[in-house]
Formats: C-alpha cells, sequence, structure tokens
C-alpha cells in the first residue's frame, strides 16, 4: 500500500516567477484599458451628436476630416480608432521592451485621456 501527499507545494509552484502577474503590469493594463474606454466614449458622444459634430468638435484635423466627408463624422471616427489602436499598440511594444520607459509614458497619457474627459464632461 502506498500514501500520496498532496502539499500545497506541489500544486503552486512559487518558484517560478515569470507566471507571477506584478502589480505593476496590472496597474499597466488597467491604465490602457481606461485609456481605450475613454476613446471609445469620445467616439460614442460623436455619433451621439451626429450632424451638429462639425460644431462642436475642437479638433483642427478632426473638424477637417469631417469637412472632407461633407459633414459625415465616418472618416473621422475610423482615423479616431486607428490612432488609439495604434498608440496602445505602441504602448504595449514599448512595455515589453523598457518597462522603464513605459511607465511614465502611461501616466502621461493616462493624464492626458483623464483632461479630456474631464473636458467632454463639462462641455
Amino acid at each position: 500500500m502506498a500514501t500520496v501527499a498532496i502539499t500545497n507545494n506541489t500544486l503552486f509552484d512559487r518558484r517560478s516567477a515569470s507566471t507571477q502577474i506584478k502589480p505593476a503590469a496590472l496597474f499597466f493594463a488597467a491604465v490602457m484599458v481606461v485609456v481605450g474606454a475613454i476613446s471609445v466614449y469620445d467616439g460614442y458622444l460623436v455619433i451621439r451628436t451626429g450632424d451638429d459634430i462639425s460644431h462642436f468638435e475642437k479638433n483642427p484635423v478632426g473638424l477637417f476630416l469631417i469637412q472632407h466627408n461633407h459633414g459625415d463624422p465616418t472618416v473621422f471616427l475610423m482615423a479616431k480608432a486607428a490612432g488609439t489602436a495604434a498608440v496602445l499598440a505602441a504602448l504595449a511594444v514599448l512595455y515589453r521592451r523598457s518597462r522603464r520607459i513605459a511607465m511614465p509614458v502611461a501616466y502621461a497619457l493616462l493624464l492626458f485621456q483623464t483632461g479630456l474627459l474631464v473636458f467632454l464632461e463639462r462641455a
């Protein structure tokens, strides 16, 4: 007859640090989610205002894209989504290459997007 002992060490190997999620990585992921969510909210506000967006848009490039498409914000929204996706992808690549540089960039982006959210809600 043989006995088997299952201990906590056999179920969870705490020696492999590569499989553990660090708090900085969770915070970085949260920053990326918040930045993306604020961008989606801004796009929602563009859709909600409809044809009146040309009166509310403050960005000269965005205003040009809307006017170039005869008041339809479709091209503006596609450019905005592509820009947000490119920034988030570049930030993820930067984080994998140099966390020391990526974290201040992520903080600055979060601060900027939070300012945008405050501006959108107050305007």
